[in-house]
């Protein structure tokens, strides 16, 4: 059955908590920008306000995953959310009244963004030890590529609602809440956890300094790691970046709408995705399908960005959107089950957070090099979703190429 992650009590309540904190995190950035933007009118404090939420997870990310690998993992998420939860408490009394108000408030989203790494690899890490097969670690982890999606959905239109009513910074007080019952879910878990001890033991062994270069040694030995951390970098830089400068431009000066149709269209992916990610999770795939299947996703992906540019039809883009998060949703299901299964050995903390960190460099990137692009460069919006998308369907044909014939290291399923 489909919803047999739920008969997992440790399970139920960690996607309780992943739920809560993706809400959190949703209504939090959209509230945090709009807050900051209403108060200052300038777009560089945007870029200031994601800079301060992203930064500290990418540059932190490989130093605090090894302390997943050395100390209990379940301990620095209470930790990690407990921080989120004075941080958001101090906001409320932040009214960004000066300048030394939007200090303290970009070092408090500092400190918050700091605590990201622990959290998603810790989250990843407990999938991994709970779900011993390959086939149970897809259902979960399709379950929480849906969540994801189905709460950034939500979070959006609360705190436009929140905002709207005028309460401002009071949402603050909600995400504090929302941080709080995710600790309570925390300590409720590791009372029910039981580690791997064997994994535990081999960490202990090892000083932090040597954990940490271990982990990039893991990475490096491994062809077929190496090629998804390198695809998925790209992918995200191109086209999820991409798309999201790129998008609200297309809408004003191709389609001739307002952010009404901008609205409508920012959430197609999402739907798509949570619609394609039910359908992965309950399809049974062979083992040298896991890596596959992420490639052949993204070059899809790739494909189907390329035409966005020159379709000239709200609801068309809206279609071509829809079929582009279910085609990508099982990249970002088979993606993570992969993770976990080359991740089964020491220094995986470390692992995790380097390729969530990765990740996260990756979006900067990309929003930098588009709006350079579209604001300097002498392409064409069009254009330039055509060159992202034929690049990323070049680069997964030549990915597939290289890893068609491997099997995956550290396996034993899908079953």
């Amino acid at each position: 059955m489909y919803l047999n992650s739920f008969k997992n009590a440790i399970f139920r309540n960690l996607f309780a908590s992943i739920v809560l904190s993706n809400l959190a995190n949703s209504i939090a950035n959209i509230s945090l920008i709009w807050l900051a933007y209403n108060r200052f009118g300038s777009p560089i404090v945007i870029a200031v306000v994601l800079g301060a939420l992203q930064l500290p997870s990418i540059i932190l990310g490989p130093i605090l995953g090894g302390l997943l690998d050395k100390f209990n993992k379940l301990n620095l998420m209470i930790f990690a959310n407990t921080i989120n939860i004075f941080v958001f408490l101090f906001l409320i009394f932040n009214g960004l009244n000066n300048h030394i108000d939007l200090l303290v408030f970009i070092v408090l989203l500092i400190i918050s963004g700091a605590m990201k790494p622990l959290l998603m690899g810790g989250d990843s890490m407990i999938i991994q030890e709970i779900f011993p097969s390959g086939k149970e670690r897809m259902k979960a982890n399709a379950f929480v590529t849906m969540s994801f999606d189905m709460t950034y959905i939500f979070g959006s239109l609360t705190s436009g609602l929140v905002l709207a009513l005028g309460y401002g910074i009071k949402i603050y007080a909600l995400v504090s809440v929302f941080y709080a019952v995710i600790t309570l879910l925390l300590f409720k878990i590791r009372g029910m956890f039981t580690f791997n001890q064997e994994s535990k033991q081999v960490s202990h062994e090892l000083s932090y300094l040597q954990n940490t270069k271990n982990a990039f040694h893991i990475i490096f030995r491994n062809k077929q790691l190496v090629l998804v951390l390198l695809m998925d970098f790209f992918w995200n830089m191109l086209l999820w970046a991409g798309l999201a400068v790129l998008l609200p431009v297309m809408v004003k000066q191709i389609l001739h709408s307002g952010s009404q149709q901008y609205g409508l269209l920012e959430s197609m992916t999402s739907i798509g995705i949570i619609v394609g990610s039910f359908v992965v999770g309950q399809v049974e795939i062979k083992e040298s399908w896991l890596i596959k299947g992420v490639v052949v996703a993204i070059g899809i992906h790739g494909i189907l960005f390329s035409l966005i540019g020159f379709l000239n039809n709200v609801y068309l883009v809206s279609f071509v959107l829809v079929i582009i998060g279910v085609g990508v949703s099982p990249a970002l299901i088979y993606k993570t089950t992969f993770y976990q299964q080359t991740f089964d050995e020491e220094a995986k903390g470390a692992l995790f957070t380097i390729s969530g960190s990765m990740t996260s460099a990756s979006y900067p990137i990309g929003i930098t090099l588009t709006s350079i692009l579209v604001t300097f460069g002498k392409t064409t919006v069009p254009f330039i979703f055509a060159g992202y998308g034929v690049l990323i369907s070049l680069l997964a044909l030549l990915v597939y190429h290289n890893i068609k014939d491997t099997k995956i290291k550290n396996s034993s399923y899908i079953d």
